[in-house]
């Protein structure tokens, strides 16, 4: 093709016909042109494809990272739900409202404590964010993930600042309430590496001492104040996280399944 266009331009060259030379060499040009602007096209097809693809690789991750959450986020919510439902049927005894036998009386205040805590992942996030990538992503999914972060961020600070109020314990007088209403923690039996330590003698009390010290209006303002703290969580779990979580995913999916 090269040698049967460079025969015809010596010709018209020897003819000495300049007019259809010129036209040649315009021609010439505009087939060059084309071909660079086909093989820019072609170019960018190819670097937005592999962005695209990249974009899809992150969603998915993401997604993933988000379902990881979602699980951990609902066991979380329904055992905290169960403990906060004992927590509050000590508290309604504890001002003459509801009738407990005394073995579950026992029961719901060695269960109402909740000891968990809640472990979100989001590295695919952080890395994202730190490499540039969080920017592929559309402006409502960005919105929606750093809106979620806050979420979660928030929670932290305030269950921080809740965990220090009760901490402010000089006197013990808040851990020798729990250790008398057998609030103390216990280790699970497969993470036990010690031998149990027994409760001391001095806070084991008899059903009707045990009765009266659940009633006592002091009693109530300490078991109140935790209380809250545990239903305010619930619902930030529950109304924040669940529901942010859930309504990301769903938009991650109606995203993959437009680009498919």
């Amino acid at each position: 093709m090269l040698t049967f266009f460079r025969r015809l331009r010596q010709q018209l060259l020897k003819e000495n016909r300049f007019s259809k030379y010129l036209l040649y060499a315009i021609g010439e040009i505009i087939l060059v042109v084309i071909g660079i602007l086909i093989a820019l096209q072609i170019n960018n097809w190819n670097e937005n494809r592999k962005l695209e693809n990249s974009k899809q690789k992150l969603m998915l991750a993401l997604k993933n990272e988000l379902v990881n959450n979602k699980n951990e986020l609902d066991s979380y919510l329904l055992e905290i739900h169960e403990s906060n439902s004992k927590f509050n049927k000590v508290l309604l005894y504890s001002v003459g409202d509801y009738a407990i036998p005394s073995d579950s009386l026992k029961y719901y205040l060695s269960e109402m404590i909740y000891g968990r805590t809640l472990s979100l992942l989001n590295s695919v996030q952080e890395e994202a964010i730190n490499s540039g990538k969080f920017e592929m992503l559309s402006d409502s999914l960005k919105q929606n993930l750093s809106k979620l972060k806050d979420y979660t961020n928030s929670r932290k600070r305030i269950n921080d600042r809740s965990t220090d109020m009760l901490n402010v314990d000089d006197d013990n007088k808040i851990v020798n309430l729990m250790a008398r209403l057998y609030l103390l923690p216990e280790i699970p039996e497969k993470f036990l590496i010690h031998p149990l330590i027994p409760t001391h003698p001095e806070f084991l009390s008899n059903n009707m001492e045990l009765s009266a010290l659940v009633k006592d209006p002091n009693t109530y303002l300490t078991l109140n104040k935790i209380y809250l703290m545990y239903v305010a969580d619930e619902v930030w779990v529950k109304y924040g996280l669940v529901r942010l979580t859930d309504k990301t995913i769903a938009l991650i999916d109606k995203e993959l399944n437009t680009n498919d």
